[in-house]
């Protein structure tokens, strides 16, 4: 058994947001090592959330955020109950999913809310090019499988299903609006 040292857990505590035990039992699963606790823990978060995820969410907060008087965004985020809408570390969730689409203007929450014709890709021969196709317009467009933009390492879905770990709540991002000063209201968005 590899022994654990406090300041380890620590910043692992730091850098995932995780229980103390929980940082105490991942580091010592992984033999000490900070990046397999770190994917030890998302793991876990994973499974928490999927677990979690047929919990209905109906409370919640719209969060928004303006950057330079140019960019605005609305975000709509649910969660089970008014005392976790109310918690510091959701708000701050909620705030930066807000950051996420003001700086990488996803067109969709999810990969089910992509109409099946957005993903046809003209002129590309064979399946392995249409997949590929598709996984780059899923990183672009849906704002769950985009890089967060504060930790490129993981996912909008990484930081979500953690945040889900740690406050134990089924969180749901519901929607959102991101609005440019000067856009044509009637632009349509197109893939890149």
């Amino acid at each position: 058994m590899t022994a654990v040292s406090a300041d380890q857990i620590k910043t692992l505590r730091e850098q995932t947001g995780a229980g103390y035990m929980e940082c105490k039992k991942a580091l010592t699963e992984a033999k000490g090592s900070m990046e397999g606790a770190v994917r030890i823990l998302r793991a876990k978060g994973a499974a928490i959330a999927t677990e979690k995820a047929g919990r209905e969410a109906r409370q919640g907060v719209i969060g928004s955020y303006v950057h330079a008087g140019r960019i605005g965004v609305l975000v709509e985020v649910n969660c089970e109950t008014d005392f976790v809408a109310r918690n510091d570390q959701f708000k701050r969730f909620v705030n930066e999913i807000c950051l996420q689409v003001a700086s990488m203007n996803p067109a969709y929450v999810s990969r089910e809310e992509v109409p099946a014709e957005e993903l046809t890709a003209a002129g590309l021969n064979g399946e392995e090019a249409r997949k590929a196709y598709a996984e780059k317009f899923y990183k672009e467009q849906v704002l769950l499988d985009q890089p967060y933009v504060r930790d490129p390492s993981k996912t909008v879905q990484g930081l979500l299903h953690e945040t889900v770990n740690s406050i134990r709540e089924n969180i749901v991002i519901r929607r959102f609006v991101r609005i440019v000063l000067g856009e044509s209201l009637d632009s349509k968005r197109h893939p890149s």
